[in-house]
């Protein structure tokens, strides 16, 4: 899957919220930079994800070195307002002035899209930043998006305002830059995260949909995040059926995997539970794979699959899940070989 996004140098990620966008976004990156491509991770001024999920403590709009290869920032609207102001007027102590004035401030948060192009441009900027050797610092950057409800307008932004402004003056130019840049899918890749459920399968249904009719470009790459795996092979399914509905027959009253305290607790009925455990994991499993049944046929993007994990921390599950992006590459490409 990671072999997809190498050439990617910029990828957004978006997805319904509650689906896990956050934690794949930061594997993503983590599994990137264990491939020492410089990787930078990018959140939208929110309450900052990636703070607790790589363990930092974000000073600022400068990105925070995480380790040799991973970098994190969270844009916040008005620190990517004067950064983008800055690059109009002579100097920061001028653009922090005009950003304080009071009638200024009431302008700017009045016009409309000035906190998005402003984040983008700052996304811009940090995607044409070069080493020593005028080569580009990072080798991927990725953006984690607002909710997908709110993705496609966001990316929007720009090009909507170069329209308004008929491509004249320095802000129109401006627009149109970042426009470019995200129009581009030699570039740039847009990833939607979801879960095996109604909702999020569905929405992301719509999301390729308006991906395609307002930016004009796929969606590249749908994650299906949190599945349940099923914990028998087909071939021993028949049996446990049978099993199940034998346990089901001499314990009646067993439906649940926790004793009351008044259950009698013996080897057979902890073995009955331990039977109707697995029924129940079977159950979650039938019912992904429903969902998962109907993302495959409406949606032309590839998708990828991945567990549910169960880790006691943030930083935890995002480096298993980063494993697993690796592992699962790294079986692609033994695949195709």
């Amino acid at each position: 899957m990671l072999d997809e996004l190498l050439d990617s140098r910029l990828i957004f990620v978006t997805g319904k919220g509650g689906v896990g966008k956050s934690t794949v976004t930061a594997a993503l990156a983590r599994a990137l930079s264990r491939l020492e491509r410089r990787t930078l991770v990018l959140e939208t001024d929110t309450f900052s994800a990636m703070e607790d999920l790589f363990d930092y403590s974000s000073p600022g709009l400068e990105p925070e070195e995480i380790n040799e290869y991973l970098y994190a920032s969270n844009l916040t609207a008005e620190e990517c307002f004067i950064a983008t102001l800055r690059r109009f007027v002579p100097s920061d102590r001028i653009a922090r002035a005009v950003i304080k004035n009071r009638i200024a401030r009431v302008f700017f948060r009045a016009a409309p899209s000035v906190n998005e192009v402003t984040i983008l441009d700052q996304v811009r900027s940090f995607f044409e930043k070069t080493d020593e050797d005028g080569e580009p610092f990072f080798d991927h950057i990725l953006v984690d998006l607002p909710a997908s409800g709110h993705a496609v307008t966001f990316l929007n932004v720009p090009a909507t305002m170069n329209q308004m402004m008929r491509g004249i003056g320095p802000i129109a130019k401006m627009s149109a830059k970042v426009a470019d840049l995200i129009s581009d899918p030699q570039t740039t890749s847009i990833i939607a995260v979801c879960l095996p459920e109604e909702m999020p399968v569905n929405e992301t249904i719509e999301l390729a949909d308006n991906i395609a009719e307002t930016l004009g470009r796929p969606l590249d790459l749908a994650i299906a995040n949190m599945v349940h795996q099923s914990p028998l092979s087909d071939g021993d399914r028949k049996v446990f059926e049978e099993l199940h509905g034998h346990i089901r027959d001499k314990y009646p009253d067993v439906e649940s995997l926790f004793f009351e305290a008044e259950d009698e607790r013996t080897e057979s009925t902890a073995i009955a539970r331990l039977v109707e455990g697995n029924a129940l994991a079977l159950g979650w499993f039938d019912r992904d794979r429903e969902y998962l049944d109907l993302l495959y046929e409406r949606l032309s993007a590839p998708i990828v699959e991945v567990p549910i994990i169960y880790e006691s921390s943030g930083v935890d599950v995002v480096e298993k899940l980063g494993r697993i992006f690796l592992d699962h590459s790294a079986d692609a490409a033994s695949l195709s070989a």
